[in-house]
């Protein structure tokens, strides 16, 4: 934009002189073209900063829902396999990876542990995890605003959850809050469940691929 107003202003002096309106014309129209094709910049950076945040995608960062196991491993050299979860006892038990060296940033909030969730040989989930812990001055945990946070950011890029809930154990008056957006072929979930017995919260992001009908 900087080099545009630089041009638009050599432009503007130029018709201070005389006789030189094809110049000036022409300069005008070099202004103009030029502040396009830098809007046009801004705006094809903004949708892509909009993508890396999961606008539209069919995945999670560089893998796609339905990847292979070794698909996976060639993108991601360093993900290794973790554990078995049984989620369903009529089904084989799910395939969770991890990454030695791991991003654990998301939506400007760094987790402890991204799973990688594998449904036989496809790639179909993301688990990410944040764990605080309540102290004597606490008024809000890391894993309580982080929840804020993200769900601030989401709402206001996708709108009102297509999900939302709050329930409260009356024992302990443990808070669990979660919500839910349907985003093209993935749903994404963050759930916050306020501490218990051992002073400790937590805040859990998924990303799944979206259940076909």
């Amino acid at each position: 934009m900087a080099f545009a107003f630089l041009m638009f202003r050599e432009a503007a002096q130029g018709m201070t002189h005389p006789g030189k309106p094809d110049r000036i014309r022409a300069s005008i129209i070099g202004v103009l073209a030029m502040i396009g094709i830098v809007l046009l910049l801004e705006t094809v950076g903004l949708a892509q900063r909009t993508d890396q945040e999961g606008k539209g995608n069919d995945g999670f960062r560089d893998l796609r829902w339905g990847a292979s196991i070794e698909q996976s491993s060639k993108v991601y050299q360093d993900l290794y396999f973790e554990k078995y979860v049984v989620t369903d006892s009529k089904e084989e038990p799910r395939k969770v990876y991890l990454r030695k060296v791991e991003h654990g940033e998301i939506e400007n909030v760094t987790f402890d542990s991204i799973e990688y969730w594998f449904k036989g040989d496809h790639f179909y989930q993301i688990r990410a995890m944040l764990h605080s812990r309540i102290g004597p001055r606490t008024l809000v945990t890391p894993a309580e605003n982080a929840f804020e946070k993200i769900n601030g950011r989401l709402r206001n890029r996708y709108g009102e959850p297509s999900g939302h809930k709050v329930d409260y154990v009356t024992e302990f008056i443990v808070v669990v809050r979660e919500a839910t957006w349907i985003v093209d072929h993935s749903a994404i979930t963050i759930k916050y469940e306020g501490a218990g017995r051992t002073d400790e919260d937590s805040l859990t992001l998924t990303m799944r691929e979206k259940p076909k009908r």
